[in-house]
C-alpha cells in the first residue's frame, strides 16, 4: 500500500531495472520499431530521442492528414501508418503510409465504411490505434470495418465487425486499439449490446477464437504478454482485469472490484501488471484503489496477488507507465504520481501543467508528456522529479487550423448506431487509448450535458415516488450511490438526481471549445524521431 512521501529515498534503480528484464513476463513490442498502440503496451522505445524544440526550430516536417483521426501513428522500417474517417458522415475509413524522414505520402487506401455517422467534435473518429508487421498493417474502425493491407497498401482481407456484435451502443463510439501476436490481431469491442474479444488470423481474416465480454462502455485497449513462455491476452474494462490464453482464448484469471477501468490500459513491466483507473464522478470512495499494481507470476484461485493499491494515485485518459523502477500515474488535474514499482511508496507528487491526453513515451532515462496543446514535459525517471525541458509544437497565439476538414452539424442524439447520423458525446478515450472520450466517459446525455443520464434514472421509478431505491438503481450507479446520495439514507430523491446533472453540466460546459483540433491525441517513436498526431497533422520531430 502507499505510505506518506519520500522525498529523500535513493535507490538503485538501474539494479531495479535490470530485475524487471531478468523476469519471465514481457510486454511484445518489436525492437527498433513502434508497431501498436503504446508500443504493444510498455510505450517504451530503444531511441535517444530530442529534448530540445519549437515551433521555429527541431521539427523535421508537418503535413496534412486526409479526413480526422484520434489514433496514435505507427512506425515500421521506416513508414508511418495512420488512419482517419473522411467526409462530414465518415463515409470513407482512410489508411495513409508516409516515409519517416521527410514525411512524404508513399500510399494512401480508402475503404467505404459500413456504417456512417457523423464526424464531429463529440464523435469518436478513427480512434483504434492500428497494428503492424513484416506482413501488413491492420486497422479498425469504429464503424466496424476491420481492414488487413499489405504493404503496398493493398487490401489482403475486411471484415464487418457489427455483424456479430449488431448496431454498436456506445455514447462515445469505439476506442479500443488492436493488440497483435505473431500470427493474430486482437480485438476486443465492447458496448451496450452482446460484447466479445476475439483472436483473428493476420493470413485469412478468420476468427480463431472468441470470448464473450461484458456488455459495457469501454475504450480500454487489450495488451499480449508472454507470462511463463504462455502468451496471454489481457484486458483491463468493465470493472476486472482479465486474462485469455491467446493460443486458445480460455480465460487464465480475473479480479474483480476494479472500477473506473474504462479508458487507460494497463502497462507490463516484468512479473508485475500496472492497472490504471479513472475517477469516474459519482464513484464510489474507495474507487481510487482500482489503480494497482499485480505480480502475474503468482496466480492463485483464479486471481494474481495484488502487490499494492493506490492511496492518491489515478489515471484520467493517459495510461500509466513504468520507468527505473518507478510507476507513473497522471490524473485529471494533472498532477503526476511516481510511485515505487515493488512497494507502491510514493516518492513524489508533482503538478505538470498542460492536460494530457495521450500516453507518455519513455526513452533513454526520460519521460515524455505531450499535452493536448502540443507542449511536451520532458521528465527525468527516477525516484526524484527533474523536469529537462519544456517545448511546444507551435505557436500558442497561432496554432494551425484544419486546413480541409470540415465538421459535421448534424444534431446530437447520441446514438452511434450503423443507421443514425446523429452526433453522440465522448469524443476521443487513450486518446491516445486507442481513443479517449471526451468529458466523462461514464456517463451520457441525449438533453444536454447530464439530461438523459438524469431522465434514464427517473424512468427507473416504477412506483412514482420520485425516490429511487433498491433495483430501481441501475446497476452501474450502485457503486457511485455514496457520491450521489446527499442524504445517506441509501435511496435517490429527484433533487439528488437533479444535482448530479446539474454538476455534469458544468463540467461538460466548455466541452466543444477544447475538443477541437488541434489537439495531441497520440505519439510514436522510432530512428530517433517523434511522431506526433493531432486530429488532422502530423509532427515529426528530430535530432
Amino acid at each position: 500500500m502507499t505510505m506518506k512521501i519520500n522525498r529523500n529515498r535513493t535507490r538503485d534503480w538501474i539494479a531495479g531495472v535490470a530485475c524487471s528484464i531478468a523476469t519471465t513476463v514481457v510486454a511484445t513490442p518489436s525492437q527498433g520499431d513502434w508497431t501498436a498502440f503504446r508500443n504493444g503496451g510498455s510505450s517504451h522505445v530503444e531511441d535517444s530521442l530530442s529534448t530540445q524544440w519549437s515551433a521555429e526550430r527541431g521539427i523535421a516536417w508537418q503535413t496534412e492528414l486526409q479526413g480526422y483521426g484520434q489514433s496514435a501513428p505507427i512506425i515500421y522500417e521506416g513508414k508511418i501508418y495512420t488512419t482517419s474517417v473522411v467526409g462530414p458522415m465518415c463515409q470513407a475509413c482512410a489508411v495513409e503510409c508516409r516515409d519517416l524522414q521527410t514525411g512524404a505520402l508513399v500510399w494512401s487506401y480508402r475503404h467505404d465504411s459500413t456504417h456512417e455517422h457523423p464526424s464531429n467534435y463529440m464523435n469518436a473518429r478513427a480512434a483504434p490505434t492500428p497494428v503492424v508487421d513484416r506482413n501488413g498493417v491492420y486497422a479498425f474502425f469504429e464503424t466496424g470495418d476491420l481492414l488487413a493491407l499489405d504493404h503496398q497498401g493493398q487490401q489482403k482481407w475486411v471484415r464487418d465487425e457489427t455483424k456479430a456484435t449488431g448496431e454498436l451502443d456506445n455514447s462515445h463510439g469505439i476506442g479500443s486499439s488492436l493488440a497483435q501476436n505473431a500470427t493474430h490481431v486482437f480485438v476486443n469491442l465492447e458496448h451496450g449490446g452482446p460484447s466479445f474479444l476475439t483472436a483473428i488470423d493476420k493470413t485469412t481474416g478468420q476468427s480463431t477464437w472468441t470470448a464473450d465480454r461484458p456488455s459495457s462502455k469501454s475504450w480500454s485497449s487489450p495488451i499480449v504478454a508472454d507470462v511463463n513462455g504462455q502468451q496471454q491476452v489481457i484486458i483491463s474494462s468493465g470493472g476486472t482485469v482479465t486474462s485469455y490464453d491467446a493460443a486458445a482464448g480460455e480465460q487464465l484469471w480475473q479480479l474483480d472490484g476494479i472500477e473506473g477501468n474504462s479508458v487507460p490500459s494497463p502497462t507490463v513491466s516484468g512479473q508485475y501488471l500496472v492497472v490504471g483507473a479513472r475517477l469516474p464522478e459519482f464513484a464510489s470512495a474507495g474507487s481510487v484503489q482500482a489503480n494497482c499494481c499485480l505480480d502475474l507470476s503468482e496466480v492463485s484461485d483464479g486471481q494474481p496477488r495484488v502487490v499494492w493499491r493506490a492511496d492518491k494515485a489515478i489515471c484520467e485518459y493517459a495510461s500509466p507507465v513504468v520507468a527505473a523502477g518507478c510507476a507513473y500515474f497522471l490524473n485529471k488535474a494533472n498532477v503526476l504520481h511516481c510511485l515505487d514499482l515493488e512497494t507502491g511508496d510514493v516518492l513524489y507528487r508533482k503538478r505538470l501543467g498542460g492536460d494530457c491526453w495521450a500516453t507518455p513515451i519513455v526513452s533513454d532515462g526520460r519521460l515524455y508528456f505531450f499535452c493536448k496543446n502540443g507542449e511536451c514535459k520532458v521528465v527525468g525517471v527516477g525516484p526524484e522529479f527533474q523536469e529537462l525541458a519544456s517545448n511546444s509544437l507551435w505557436d500558442r497565439d497561432a496554432p494551425p487550423i484544419p486546413e480541409t476538414y470540415v465538421e459535421s452539424s448534424a444534431a446530437s442524439n447520441h446514438s452511434h448506431g450503423q443507421h443514425s447520423h446523429s452526433e453522440h458525446g465522448g469524443g476521443h478515450p487513450g486518446g491516445d487509448a486507442g481513443g479517449h472520450p471526451g468529458g466523462n466517459a461514464d456517463s451520457s446525455s441525449s438533453q444536454g450535458p447530464g439530461g438523459g443520464m438524469a431522465a434514464r434514472l427517473k424512468a427507473g421509478d416504477r412506483n412514482g415516488d420520485d425516490v429511487l431505491e433498491g433495483d430501481e438503481i441501475p446497476e452501474m450507479f450502485r457503486g457511485m450511490i455514496a457520491r450521489i446520495d446527499t442524504d445517506g439514507d441509501g435511496r435517490l430523491s429527484a433533487p439528488e438526481i437533479d444535482a448530479m446533472a446539474a454538476s455534469f453540466a458544468e463540467r461538460r460546459k466548455d466541452a466543444a471549445a477544447s475538443s477541437r483540433d488541434p489537439i495531441v491525441y497520440g505519439v510514436a517513436a522510432s530512428d530517433g524521431h517523434i511522431v506526433v498526431r493531432t486530429g488532422t497533422r502530423l509532427f515529426a520531430i528530430s535530432q
